[in-house]
């Protein structure tokens, strides 16, 4: 099972090597980057650098047998919607990623969302979830509780959202989107009873295709927990006929 959310030094916050991964795993290989406009937390654009990028997949490919396959992570934000769409308009990608990071203000990991009351910003960045499914073309709705890593949250606490996270799904599903099994807001973040009660949204709403995503930055957390993963693929019975 491949890692369909994964970072090299082509993102703005990582500096691992694409041997790094290559080294201790015999499969397939994807990177997504960051491309992040109007980012609060750098205050820049975060563009990655595709020409380079493609040249050293393809230089590594000679060397590792065409193991790795190009991605991005497209970090949605509407006021700058033309300038994703012109930046992604003459690129090959083999695996989008879609995300909402930021409002404008704030990366939603910032310090200043921990100190907001949860929820005022849970609806908040549902609200943009919602609104950037449809707008770029994309394989993957990556880690639908970004917005709200940073809270202790329980079930019945995000059941309070349900109706809205039941449109999110719906729109996901209706635009062939795959649902993310994101094992960094799991396991490091603490959310994997959140993503039980999605999953049981999700396979309800009729959800076919999944997606599994380390998040990873650093060699550390590549495949991270894909163990528990597993285990709850069986749980949910989905098969491996439904990953992307």
């Amino acid at each position: 099972m491949r890692d369909n959310h994964l970072h090299t030094y082509f993102s703005y916050d990582s500096q691992a090597k694409f041997e790094d991964y290559l080294a201790t795993y015999p499969g397939e290989i994807v990177t997504t980057e960051h491309f992040d406009l109007s980012n609060p937390y750098t205050k820049q654009d975060d563009v990655p650098d595709y020409a380079a990028y493609s040249r050293e997949i393809e230089r590594l490919n000679q060397l590792y047998g065409n193991r790795i396959k190009r991605g991005i992570e497209i970090g949605y934000y509407q006021p700058r919607e033309a300038d994703i769409l012109a930046y992604l308009a003459d690129k090959d990608y083999d695996l989008k990623l879609l995300s909402v990071h930021h409002n404008g203000q704030n990366d939603y990991l910032d310090d200043e969302i921990a100190e907001r009351d949860k929820d005022d910003v849970i609806p908040e960045y549902l609200d943009l979830l919602e609104a950037a499914i449809g707008r770029v073309d994309a394989h993957v709705l990556a880690h639908f509780d970004y917005g709200f890593r940073l809270f202790e949250l329980s079930p019945a606490d995000l059941q309070i959202y349900e109706p809205q996270l039941i449109a999110i799904f719906q729109k996901m599903i209706k635009n062939d989107l795959a649902f993310e099994l994101n094992s960094k807001s799991m396991y490091l973040y603490h959310h994997e009873d959140l993503y039980r009660y999605a999953l049981g949204l999700v396979k309800r709403l009729g959800c076919q295709k999944y997606s599994l995503g380390s998040d990873g930055h650093k060699l550390e957390h590549f495949r991270l927990n894909f163990k528990q993963l597993e285990g709850l693929l069986t749980e949910f019975d989905i098969g491996l006929d439904q990953l992307i």
